[in-house]
């Protein structure tokens, strides 16, 4: 028999617990905890995440993605770690690190998804806003390379949202939820590092 889904507990009652924080995410103190345990119960309200086990699987992801902690995607990679994660096409299986090439095509030649990695790669190793505007440019909503999009909605918040067309798309779930606290986050994309409870209500 299926067990019962029942919602979380009106505005008032704890439904995300320190101690479900804790079993989720072993490696923040008590206190951190505690200081965000009213903004995880807050925006699960919002959001919907109702039934318990909505409930458990959001708090899994978020405590093996982020371990609750607020982050931005560094991009300060090496050559060689730079193609492996974004220069081939499929992904990063496709990497042959001996080589440091891509693995063959059907048309027998290396997969390269983003040859100037290969070609240029003094202009994109070590250098996160060069890196990030080239390799997520004219995608997720972003422009092309030298608008730096890319770079300006890299991954931020406990689950990294990435991409100006994510960033709107939080624009309207927030002002459509809090109308009261108006915020255009493709305007300013930093507030999800600097301000903790966007942080935590993005990954919602």
């Amino acid at each position: 028999m299926p067990r019962s889904q029942q919602p979380l507990p009106q505005a008032g009652q704890a439904a995300v617990t320190l101690a479900l924080l804790q079993a989720a995410d072993a490696t923040n103190s008590e206190s951190y905890y505690a200081a965000i345990v009213d903004a995880l119960n807050d925006y699960a309200r919002r959001y919907a995440v109702h039934t318990p086990l909505r409930l458990a699987h959001f708090l899994a992801q978020i405590g093996h993605e982020s371990a609750f902690r607020a982050a931005e995607e560094n991009g300060n990679y090496s050559a060689p770690r730079m193609r492996e994660i974004f220069g081939c096409r499929g992904g990063r299986l496709q990497y042959d690190r001996t080589a440091d090439e891509c693995r063959l095509g059907p048309d027998g030649q290396p997969a390269r998804l983003r040859p100037k990695l290969w070609s240029e790669a003094d202009s994109y190793a070590g250098n996160p806003e060069r890196l990030l505007s080239y390799v997520y440019a004219n995608r997720l909503g972003n422009g092309d390379e030298a608008s730096g999009d890319g770079y300006r909605y890299r991954g931020r918040g406990l689950i990294q949202l990435t991409g100006k067309t994510n960033y709107a798309a939080f624009t309207d779930a927030h002002n459509a939820r809090t109308p009261t606290d108006p915020v255009d986050f493709v305007a300013q994309p930093e507030l999800l590092m600097s301000e903790l409870k966007y942080a935590i209500e993005s990954a919602f």
